[in-house]
């Protein structure tokens, strides 16, 4: 009964102890935001120019395109542990009682979750001309989304893909790279003695969700709008000529990001 008592006490020390725990947001050496967001904006970079200097990719647009590079780091942990007993009633020296509690018997679950999300927004004409992007990255990294992506071969794929019709157009492209990483042990103890059996059985898992969108929407040309004023001596009147955005990038880009995560979760 000592064993078992000594047994107990260590799994709800563990798990009480377990509460308190949440998953921190992986660190730079697991999750490098500055190695992937130069990655992605290099490959970009390079795609736009070669699309611009090709005659035949006019219609593309090269420099009217709002980028947005999206990175969404997920972590969970989840810790479980169980307990049980066997135990024998002895009557008399020719009969006995065997009663057990166990299966499930003492069980206790502890998870946590952290997610975060930022992105990055800019212009492809502004992108082409920034000098201040070295490429390749000088950020040496092991991290796959740090390497080769391979978002600027699609990119120019893409584009090469108006050739098909003349009355084609690119809207809305859309780039997904996401990494899971999963670690879990499981473990056991049994102690028998005459009396009967001490159980406990004890696990864990933590989880690493690493998830790169890259999206694109077109800039759209700057419409002419006419406007007629009238002055308050209203004895003529003055027509004002402006061109200006009807619907900004940002607010359509808005839309397709909450169109993504709507298609996320119908697969899952």
């Amino acid at each position: 009964m000592t064993a078992f008592r000594g047994v107990f006490a260590a799994l709800v020390v563990a798990c009480l102890g377990a509460c308190a725990v949440i998953p921190e947001i992986p660190p730079d050496f697991a999750l490098p935001v500055r190695a992937i967001v130069a990655q992605s904006a290099c490959e970009l970079r390079d795609a736009f120019i070669a699309i611009d200097a090709t005659p035949e990719f006019k219609r593309f647009k090269a420099k009217q395109w709002q980028v947005s590079i999206t990175l969404l780091p997920r972590a969970e942990f989840d810790l479980n542990s169980g307990g049980g007993l066997t135990r024998r009633t002895l009557n008399n020296p020719l009969r006995f009682t065997t009663w057990a509690l166990s299966g499930p018997g003492f069980q206790l679950d502890d998870k946590g979750i952290r997610s975060s999300g930022i992105t990055y927004s800019f212009v492809s004409g502004t992108l082409m001309t920034d000098r201040t992007l070295v490429c390749p990255p000088d950020y040496p990294s092991i991290h796959v989304l740090a390497q080769h992506l391979g978002v600027g071969r699609w990119l120019f794929r893409s584009a090469e893909t108006l050739l098909v019709a003349s009355s084609l157009s690119a809207d809305k492209p859309n780039y997904n790279s996401e990494i899971t990483i999963r670690l879990s042990a499981n473990g056991s103890y049994n102690f028998t003695f005459p009396g009967g059996t001490d159980l406990a059985s004890f696990g864990g898992s933590y989880s690493l969700d690493e998830q790169l969108n890259i999206s694109m929407f077109p800039i759209a040309d700057k419409e002419t709008l006419e406007i007629t004023s009238l002055p308050n001596s209203q004895q003529y009147t003055k027509r004002v000529t402006s061109r200006v955005l009807v619907v900004a990038p940002e607010v359509r880009q808005d839309l397709q990001g909450i169109e993504t995560a709507i298609r996320r979760l119908q697969t899952q």
